[in-house]
């Protein structure tokens, strides 16, 4: 077992090198090209060479991602963005809050403000609370969890299912259920215990994490499945063998943060997890497989950039509760987001999806990844410090 000096001096060449393109290229970018000034919103998407796409509809899961992932940069002194993040959020709650006059977020709206999609999903609302907590954290006022708990209260009163958990969407997009948005739930939960000390952001966790226990693991595979039907049974077919390697090793690091925060013991389900994503989840050059089946045979080919910030996060996690192997696998997707995502484009951005021979296989950068991207250097950097 590796000591903790011995891993810290391990991850220090890679953290040191990834802070770097955060702060003198990323974090510029994506507050430069990647920023509207005139509206005071994030941009969408940009093109490979860093060109804002003007027609994108824009997303409330965007905002409320990129003033997490600019809050995030603020508490950890990468970026003096301060203001950008006080306008982001004030610009969120102008152009999503009930712009049509109905509880809740609406999904996306046009440059102009109009609305596009006046869906109400689980998986935005539940970025609402990540956004929340992180700017209440970057030092914004603590009357923004009366925001949260607005929010909650129309996930509870609008989106609850009465067999546990909530549906995706209002109105439904189909019969499935997804774990993907109560995974989300959980992290936003967990992000506003920590910012604001509320017992009861905790507690609903708690919730969360009985409901992944109960329905979303299952115990003969060791695996954790995407869909389910309306009473949270494994979907029917082939849509209900699909596991993702990528949201295993999420569930490896929430699962963790959970554990020093409750106290629960997450260990068999964590171990398990991660175990089926180390063995199956990988293709030969290191890349992290997109899509899986339940036996481990793979089912899509394709690698993007978040799979592997998601597996970078879990390693750093069991490699400080000593998992033999973690530490030198953080390493190896460290260098793999480097030399294999963020090149090809422009500084700071990142080559978002590579087919199933490695090769670049999109037109352009999609501004929600950042989320990803800075978490988990983030947690690098906190783990080589």
């Amino acid at each position: 077992m590796q000591s903790k000096q011995t891993i810290t001096e391990y991850l220090k060449p890679a953290a040191a090198r990834l802070r770097a393109w955060a702060i003198d290229q990323a974090l510029p970018l994506w507050a430069g090209a990647g920023y509207d000034r005139t509206h005071g919103r994030f941009e969408e998407r940009l093109t490979l060479d860093g060109t804002p796409i003007a027609d994108a509809p824009q997303r409330l899961i965007v905002q409320a991602r990129q003033i997490y992932s600019y809050g995030l940069a603020v508490r950890r002194g990468w970026h003096g963005g301060r203001d950008l993040v006080e306008e982001a959020y004030a610009s969120m709650l102008r152009d999503y809050h009930r712009p049509d006059g109905r509880d809740g977020w609406v999904f996306s709206i046009a440059r102009d403000g109009t609305v596009v999609d006046a869906t109400r999903d689980l998986y935005s609302h539940a970025f609402v609370l990540l956004g929340v907590a992180s700017y209440v954290n970057a030092g914004g006022g603590k009357d923004a969890l009366a925001v949260a708990d607005e929010t909650l209260a129309f996930i509870d009163g609008h989106l609850r299912a009465p067999s546990g958990g909530y549906i995706d969407a209002l109105p439904r997009p189909d019969a499935l259920r997804r774990q993907n948005p109560h995974m989300h739930m959980l992290e936003g939960l967990l992000a506003l215990w920590s910012s604001s000390g509320e017992r009861r952001y905790l507690d609903r966790a708690e919730r969360i994490f009985e409901l992944f226990a109960a329905h979303f693991f299952q115990p003969d595979r060791g695996v954790l499945g995407e869909y389910y039907d309306d009473h949270l049974a494994r979907a029917a077919g082939v849509t209900g063998d699909i596991v993702e390697p990528g949201h295993h090793y999420e569930w490896v690091w929430l699962l963790r943060w959970f554990e020093r925060e409750s106290g629960r013991a997450v260990g068999s389900y964590a171990d398990a997890l991660y175990r089926h994503a180390d063995a199956h989840g990988y293709a030969g050059d290191g890349l992290v497989m997109d899509e899986l089946l339940r036996d481990g045979r793979t089912h899509k080919p394709s690698h993007r950039t978040w799979p592997v910030t998601e597996a970078l996060k879990a390693n750093l996690a069991e490699a400080a509760l000593g998992r033999p192997g973690a530490t030198e696998r953080a390493v190896a997707l460290a260098a793999c987001l480097h030399e294999r995502f963020f090149v090809k484009v422009a500084p700071g951005g990142w080559m978002d999806r590579l087919d199933q021979q490695g090769r670049p296989a999109t037109d352009f950068m999609p501004a929600s990844t950042l989320y990803h991207v800075l978490c988990a250097l983030s947690e690098l950097d906190e783990a080589a410090s």
